[in-house]
Formats: structure tokens, C-alpha cells, sequence
């Protein structure tokens, strides 16, 4: 049931408002409300359209059996915190280049974020007697898509009968028990620079939403044991952590929520070279009238996504309201803007935090 017809909608947003049980198990109006902004070139922020839709379900990248996601659901009761996502493609910062390094950074002030990827050109694993198996050269770079497909994870099959599978990246490669047993094939090429697929204990490396089913999140749904579905089921069990709804790689959710203004910078992942600006000081507030008394639920940023492809950005909030018994007694929604739209803000203010500079060049 879908009672978004209850909703006033005052701003350039999209707003969905959806019944869901809480982990309580209780009766709760879930109101999502996501802004997106189209950046131009200097950085400035302006209203996108068409905006993007409230996604009530995850966008699959492919149709794989394991795909990465292309997109998140928005469609949960609650998020603690912020995750910040990156979508894009990497592309090499000259014409000869092998590799590129890829960066996410955001300054907030008080709990920065800052992440570095390297994204290497196509490269097979190669045996040798000093290092032992590890990726080959690198050959030419081309725009390379951000995608976990294509870092370190996967599924080893050799053994039908006894799968075994990087439960933090299903959809990758690289992963077999008998590793030497990858010589001549590709290898990764997106790895993060402190743990590289020819370190001893390589991982999954990536800017873009995981999977609920994935590990860390698949790690916080709680515990579902016998005793759970004979005294709770089907409601969360009681050690469920919220953070399982929080689909960002853990380096990238903060615990205190963006408030906006915040100065950020992508480098590598246009082909215009630095993506430099400042999120936009913009947000929802909701009022929710119930038997004739209007109260105002709390809500934070807690998804603020960059498609660098689009040169676009999502920002996402969302509240509970307490349903009544009877769900006519919920009378109206008011969804408006904190403030008055801010004037378009270009890129050279959030340049004065990191400086000039284009994308950051392969060494």
C-alpha cells in the first residue's frame, strides 16, 4: 500500500511514503524524500531533470547470477549515519597510460573521508620463481567502469560439489582455493593500494553500494536461529544492527550525517579531469498531521550518491511516522524545504579546500 496520496509535496523532490513494519514490529508510514542535482562543469549545482526516482528495489548492474549493484534500494525503514557512493568510470589521464588512480574525498569538518582505488589496464596472472603468482604488466588503460565485476572476489567452482565463494564480492574474480591454478587468465584490475590481489590477504575494492546478501552487511541482519523462529519470527531478531541497511563500503559511511555545504572532490572518474564542489545546503522537513495535531519526525542526509557518469547527485532523507490504529486518522503529509533553493554553487570554493589541480596522474 502506497500512500503517497496523503502527501503534500512542496519541494522539487521525489517523495514516496510506504507502510513497513519497524524492527519493534510496529505499524510506521516511512517517508523517503531523494533531491537530485546536475553539476555542470565549473561545478555549479542546479536541479536535474528529470530527477530521479525513489527506487523501492536494487538495480542490478547485469543479469549475471551475482551481479554488483548499478543502483541501491532506497526502500528501507531506517539508516543510521551517511553512506556516500561513487558510480563512474575510470579514465586514464593520458593517452599512453597503464593505470590511473581513482579518489573520493568529502570534508565535513570533523570526520573527512578520503579513498584512494587504483584501476590498472587490462593484465593476466603470471607465475614467476621470486614473487610467486601475481598480475602481469598492465596494458594500455582504457575508461574502465567502476564496477566489482572487475576487483578481487568471486566463486570457485572447480569442485561442483563443494562451491566456495568471496561472500564480500560474489561477483568478482580472482578467488580460488588453489590460486596457482589462475595462471594466464585476467586478473582483477581495480584493487585498493592497501590490500592489492597480490598481497596475502587481497580484497574487494570498490566506491559503489553493496549487496544486502554481502558481507559486512549479510554479517549485521541479526541472528536467525531456532529460538528466533519459534519466539520472534517474523519480526527482526533483537540483535539486528541498523547499519545492515547501510549499503555503502564501510570506508565510506559516516557515523555523524552530512549537513550540507560539505566540499567534495572525485579525481580520475571524469574526462574532464578534478569533479570539484560543495553539496548543497538543501533539506526536507516533514510534518505529519494526526488527529488534527501536526508534529515534525526527525531526519537526516543518509544516502548522498555521485554518478560521475551523469554528473549527477542523489541525496536521500527519510522519517517514520507512527501509524494509528486507523489509518484515516493520518490526515497529511507536508513535505517542504528547510530553506529557500540555494543559488547555484561553482566549483571554486570547494577548490580553495583542495586546491587546483586536474585528475590525478598514473606515477
Amino acid at each position: 500500500m502506497d500512500l503517497t496520496r496523503l502527501c503534500d509535496n512542496r519541494t522539487p523532490m521525489d517523495v514516496r511514503c510506504i507502510p513497513m513494519d519497524d524492527r519493534e514490529g510496529r505499524d510506521v508510514l516511512v517517508v523517503i524524500a531523494k533531491m537530485t542535482w546536475r553539476l555542470a562543469p565549473n561545478g555549479a549545482a542546479t536541479i536535474a531533470r528529470p530527477i530521479s526516482p525513489v527506487r523501492l528495489f536494487d538495480v542490478p548492474r547485469t543479469d549475471g547470477l551475482y551481479p554488483s549493484l548499478r543502483y541501491p534500494s532506497d526502500g528501507v525503514d531506517e539508516k543510521v549515519g551517511t553512506d556516500v557512493l561513487l558510480l563512474g568510470t575510470a579514465y586514464p589521464a593520458h593517452h599512453d597510460a597503464t593505470e590511473q588512480r581513482v579518489s573520493l574525498r568529502v570534508e565535513t569538518g570533523h570526520e573527512s573521508l578520503h579513498k584512494v582505488l587504483t584501476v590498472h589496464g587490462p593484465r593476466t596472472w603470471q607465475m614467476s620463481v621470486m614473487s610467486g603468482l601475481a598480475p602481469g604488466p598492465s596494458a594500455k588503460m582504457a575508461p574502465t567502469p567502476l564496477a566489482y565485476e572487475l576487483t578481487y572476489g568471486g566463486i570457485d567452482a572447480t569442485d561442483p560439489d563443494a562451491v566456495v565463494m568471496d561472500y564480500r564480492n560474489p561477483s568478482g574474480s580472482g578467488f580460488l582455493e588453489r590460486r596457482k591454478s589462475l595462471a594466464g587468465h585476467p586478473a582483477p584490475v581495480i584493487e585498493d593500494p592497501r590490500t592489492p590481489v597480490s598481497s596475502r590477504s587481497p580484497a574487494p575494492a570498490g566506491f559503489g553500494p553493496i549487496p544486502a546478501h554481502w558481507q559486512p552487511r549479510s554479517s549485521r541482519m541479526g541472528t536467525h536461529d531456532d529460538t528466533w523462529r519459534r519466539e520472534r519470527a517474523p519480526l527482526l531478531p533483537l540483535d539486528f544492527d541498523p547499519r545492515h541497511n547501510s549499503c555503502a563500503p564501510p570506508d565510506q559511511w559516516l557515523e555523524t550525517p552530512l549537513q550540507g555545504d560539505e566540499a567534495v572532490e572525485v579525481l580520475g572518474a571524469s574526462p574532464e579531469g578534478a569533479l570539484r564542489f560543495r553539496l548543497p545546503r538543501y533539506a526536507p522537513v516533514f510534518h505529519a498531521t494526526i488527529r488534527g495535531r501536526t508534529h515534525e519526525p526527525a531526519t537526516h542526509l543518509d544516502t548522498f550518491l555521485i554518478d560521475a557518469d551523469q554528473r549527477r547527485v542523489e541525496l536521500c532523507w527519510r522519517t517514520r511516522v507512527a501509524l494509528p490504529r486507523k489509518t484515516e486518522h493520518l490526515e497529511k503529509i507536508v513535505v517542504f524545504g528547510s530553506e529557500s533553493l540555494p543559488e547555484p554553487v561553482v566549483a571554486d570554493l570547494a577548490a580553495r579546500v583542495f586546491g587546483g589541480g586536474r585528475a590525478a596522474e598514473a606515477p
